[in-house]
């Protein structure tokens, strides 16, 4: 009877971590969503407030640009919570940030200009599907290569 209690211990225990586990990456996801939402208004936001300033393009760079800086601050923070033990640490951080973020700033510039200048569609509109997209990758980007160093379920589970 003792051995049956033992198993059964260790069965609950073991379906608690993994019940943890999965509510800490849900955690994770939903303060992705609200933080990703946040950089998604301040690049909308940046882009609709240049937009009668300044060429479409321009406009589109200094959001990406702001939203990007944002983004790093709060993902690193909040969503990833990553703890660099060293300049070094931290430097490769920023650059696997830079580098990813840089490839979904790509994806979104010349994305706006394709589904403007080549499919004529409303430069408005093609940068909030477009956002949608970006936010996709950003996230798989930013848990896979970038914060590395993550309070992750993955990487302590």
């Amino acid at each position: 009877m003792r051995s049956s209690n033992k198993s059964q211990n260790s069965t609950d225990k073991s379906l608690q971590l993994k019940n943890g586990k999965a509510c800490e990456g849900l955690r994770e996801v939903l303060r992705y969503v609200f933080f990703g939402a946040l950089t998604t208004l301040v690049n909308i936001g940046i882009y609709r407030l240049l937009l009668p300033l300044l060429d479409y393009q321009i406009s589109n760079l200094i959001a990406i640009l702001s939203a990007k800086l944002f983004a790093y601050v709060t993902n690193k923070i909040f969503v990833f919570r990553s703890k660099c033990a060293s300049t070094k640490e931290l430097l490769g951080e920023i650059s696997r940030f830079i580098a990813a973020r840089g490839f979904t700033g790509l994806v979104d510039y010349f994305g706006l200009i394709a589904a403007v200048e080549l499919f004529h569609y409303d430069p408005v509109y093609s940068k909030y599907v477009l956002q949608v997209i970006v936010i996709i990758l950003n996230y798989v980007l930013g848990k896979k290569a970038v914060y590395l160093n993550a309070k992750s379920t993955e990487r302590n589970g």
